[in-house]
């Protein structure tokens, strides 16, 4: 499925959401460039070509993804189901989230993810863990 154009790049809607403080991002993920194939994934075009974004994580020495977003039964699924197929253990931040649910396409989205070993945590787990 082809959304409507949104988060254009140079518009408000591509900016991040105000009062996030990101000065030290090091990386910024464009994706959605081919006006024929959607780009659900943070890892991977839909027609299954790479991204960078594993490799850039890899570099950095990185394991862990953590991912937050809309929408939960696209983006945020397809990065989900991804990142493990990538050697990456994912954690999807409930609380943090939101879905869109056509056609029961969250319980969908939520089964793959299960399958795909993906865990479930909330945003208070990421503060017990760092403290």
């Amino acid at each position: 499925m082809l959304w409507p154009d949104h988060c254009v790049q140079g518009t408000p809607g591509a900016e991040p959401v105000k009062g996030i403080d990101i000065p030290h991002a090091e990386f910024v993920l464009r994706k959605g460039y081919c006006n024929k194939v959607d780009s659900y994934s943070a890892f991977n075009e839909a027609d299954r070509r790479p991204i960078g974004l594993a490799a850039y994580l890899r570099e950095c020495g990185l394991k862990r993804v953590f991912l937050v977003g809309l929408g939960t039964d696209f983006c945020v699924a397809w990065s989900a189901v991804d990142a493990p197929r990538d050697g990456f253990d994912t954690y999807v931040v409930e609380d943090a989230r939101r879905g869109i649910d056509i056609n029961s396409s969250l319980p969908t989205a939520w089964d793959d993810m299960n399958k795909a070993r993906v865990h479930r945590i909330q945003s208070t787990d990421l503060a017990i863990a760092s403290g």
